[in-house]
């Protein structure tokens, strides 16, 4: 058996192993859904050793298209709220961060966050697991032994995400380059996400408690972490 028909087994295996555990309720179910709803709450910071902003947040990630937003009040302050929205829309990213009535602090966006914010949307398949059989433009390819990378074929800018999975098909994390500012620009960064305490709701298998990190020379660099306090599948 040739090289390429070996990697096309192991990827449909690993594939097939992934939808098996996040679409418990079966593969039809999945392709009715149009988008995802998720609640959470959380908290997250914005340097090693800076304190934790906690923050409630709604996000609704598209299904058949690669597209989500993420909106979340930070309580920075004791009287005024911080209004953060987090997305991907049409092919492009963004990340505006303003007081409530006031002009934006952040409001960036580009290639590079077009790329990133694409990123983010792949690895949300961990939470999404509708977007399996729902999406008709990813691509999946094995990397390793129990590891699945994906990308968007109609995405110009090449963006990639590596999942890795555990016993069953678990989706244990995943990992990408990402852009990450620092001050006015953007460096890439080796960034990973966690997903822990799966549960099953409405026929899909989602995790409860989920984490971010940049992968810093000096060390691991956590900062967010949530809990999915609401899902909801609409079809």
């Amino acid at each position: 058996m040739q090289d390429h028909e070996l990697q096309d087994n192991k990827t449909q295996e690993l594939l097939s192993g992934l939808k098996s555990f996040a679409l418990p309720g079966g593969e039809e179910a999945g392709r009715r859904v149009l988008r995802v709803r998720l609640t959470e709450q959380g908290e997250m910071r914005s340097a090693p050793g800076a304190r934790w902003i906690p923050f409630t947040a709604e996000e609704v990630i598209d299904v058949r298209r690669s597209g989500f937003v993420w909106e979340a009040r930070l309580r920075a302050a004791k009287f005024v709220p911080m209004l953060v929205t987090d997305a991907y829309e049409n092919g492009h990213g963004r990340l505006v961060v303003k007081v409530a009535g006031a002009l934006p602090l952040v409001n960036a966006h580009g290639p590079e966050f077009d790329r990133g914010e694409l990123q983010r949307y792949l690895s949300g398949v961990i939470w999404c697991p509708p977007i399996l059989v729902g999406h008709p433009t990813l691509e999946w390819q094995a990397v390793g032994a129990q590891t699945l990378r994906v990308r968007d074929t109609e995405d110009p800018a090449g963006a990639t995400v590596d999942i890795d999975l555990g016993d069953g098909g678990c989706p244990l994390g995943c990992r990408a380059d990402r852009p990450r500012m620092v001050g006015k620009r953007t460096i890439q960064t080796p960034w990973t996400g966690r997903a822990m305490d799966f549960r099953e709701i409405d026929g899909l298998r989602v995790p409860k408690h989920i984490e971010a990190a940049w992968l810093l020379t000096e060390g691991e660099f956590i900062y967010f972490r949530a809990d999915v306090t609401a899902i909801k599948a609409e079809c």
